[in-house]
């Protein structure tokens, strides 16, 4: 740029500014006590506002907005008040002086655009924004129609076996099935195949692909591809209820991509909606085929009505009920941008860096004690290390409980049930000679979109084989 002559006249920009600017100002002394108002456009004018008033006038107590236009005989000036706490003062007109009326329909609209201001600076010091939320169809199909999305589903898994183009509308299928709101098409396709294992592991893996490999296609007709990882989070709380809508987790975004080094112009999203492992069960991971293309539109999954399960939780946390909580933070990256090599390498980057925003996003509107969060993984790796581990954990304790009660671990006999209702297995461990004194333990089954419970009874079995204590199963009877 070069040096404007001093004599130059200035000719302005066609810039109109907003309607109302509010800012400070400094005295001798430095920032003066109050902000100002400058109204831009006719009548134009400058004033003062300050917060915290209580001046008596007819409609202070009013539950609805309520101002007016006052006049202060002894000063010899004009208020103007609001039940909102807020007066302006001081009226400065450049040209034209407006009535008691226009004034007071202006200034109430200056109160409410400073109101939305504040908001907006609280917004921005917080580091998110409210954003909408969307909910994934959960609509059962009547009963006919029902059987033939099954039965369409089955046959494409066999086709598929045998035909392998069939395999890209198999696909399509499956993530039509996922998406479509009816859980049940998928679960009962899946269980209908117990006959033919190998299409129902390539129905299953082709449904575990879509939620771990999600392609989204926008309005312009572009395809997204995105890979869905996880940061695997585990806390303690003392009341009862679990909360899983953390909009704060979005500030997570960009040290946990500049941790991984992902590259500038590529994707990397945090999921604010925290899954527990009572929610993955609940819905046996088929919601979680939303997910992407509710966060490429800008908004925030709710995998329930979040009023109703807001209400719920107000609720349950005016309980006592000590407890710990498994859960999973989920991120999309954008394919092909992360090598899972690099991702292990900078795992502990990662966690230093993504714990105190965690934290932070959780106690701003969850009560917890302890919190343990855990290296990043693909999704299914995190589900399945995370509960084998969780598993493994809870085992130790019990067992180490149990050892102080009893003195030794010696002679111990091993008991489990399956728990259809918890999708885990209630094991009860006592030594053989003392059955009345023991520890139990839920031994729980990894969420997936076909939940393996012989996979979870293998797994017990082999840890308490390389302990030397036999296990033995009871089968509960319906009467």
């Amino acid at each position: 740029m070069r040096p404007h002559p001093r004599n130059a006249r200035i000719k302005g920009d066609p810039f109109l500014p907003g309607r109302f600017i509010f800012g400070d100002s400094l005295d001798d002394k430095g920032l003066e006590p109050c902000e100002y108002v400058i109204h831009t456009e006719a009548p134009a004018f400058i004033c003062r506002l300050v917060g915290n008033d209580d001046t008596p006038f007819v409609g202070r107590d009013a539950e609805s907005f309520a101002s007016a236009m006052l006049f202060d005989e002894a000063e010899n000036i004009t208020l103007y008040v609001c039940n909102a706490g807020f007066r302006l003062f001081d009226f400065n007109f450049i040209d034209e002086v407006p009535t008691a009326g226009a004034l007071q329909q202006i200034c109430d609209e200056a109160m409410q655009a400073y109101q939305r201001l504040q908001e907006a600076y609280a917004e921005r010091e917080s580091g998110y924004r409210n954003r909408e939320m969307r909910t994934g169809p959960t609509e059962p199909l009547l009963p006919a129609e029902r059987t033939r999305h099954i039965q369409s589903l089955k046959d494409k898994a066999r086709q598929a076996l045998e035909q392998p183009w069939m395999k890209m509308q198999l696909a399509a299928d499956v993530q039509m099935a996922l998406a479509g709101g009816d859980q049940a098409v998928f679960t009962e396709a899946q269980l209908a195949l117990m006959d033919t294992p190998d299409a129902r592991q390539l129905l299953i893996g082709t449904a575990r692909g879509s939620i771990a490999q999600p392609e989204v296609m926008r309005k312009d007709g572009s395809i997204v591809s995105f890979e869905l990882w996880a940061l695997p989070f585990a806390f303690t709380r003392s009341q009862g209820g679990v909360w899983w809508h953390f909009p704060m987790l979005e500030k997570l975004e960009v040290p946990l991509a500049d941790a991984l080094e992902v590259p500038e112009k590529s994707i990397l999203w945090i999921s604010p909606t925290l899954f527990t492992l009572e929610m993955l069960h609940d819905r046996a991971c088929q919601n979680l085929i939303h997910l992407a293309p509710v966060m490429d539109a800008g908004c925030d999954f709710a995998p329930f009505d979040p009023d109703a399960s807001r209400a719920t939780y107000e609720a349950a946390r005016q309980t006592r009920e000590p407890q710990r909580v498994l859960a999973w933070i989920p991120f999309l990256i954008e394919r092909g941008a992360v090598p899972a090599d690099r991702v292990r390498t900078h795992a502990r980057r990662a966690l230093e860096s993504a714990m105190p925003v965690v934290q932070e996003a959780i106690a701003r509107e969850m009560e917890y004690e302890e919190a343990e969060l855990f290296a990043p993984q693909p999704w299914w790796d995190a589900l399945e290390n995370t509960v084998k581990a969780w598993n493994r954990k809870r085992l130790a304790t019990s067992m180490a409980l149990l050892a102080a009660t009893a003195g030794t671990l010696s002679g111990l006999k091993a008991e489990v049930e399956y728990q259809p209702e918890q999708q885990a297995y209630d094991l009860r461990l006592h030594p053989e000679n003392q059955p009345t004194l023991e520890v139990r333990v839920n031994w729980v089954v990894q969420p997936d979109v076909a939940p393996d419970r012989e996979a979870a009874y293998a797994d017990l079995a082999a840890c308490l084989a390389e302990a030397g204590i036999p296990l033995s199963e009871r089968i509960g009877r319906i009467h």
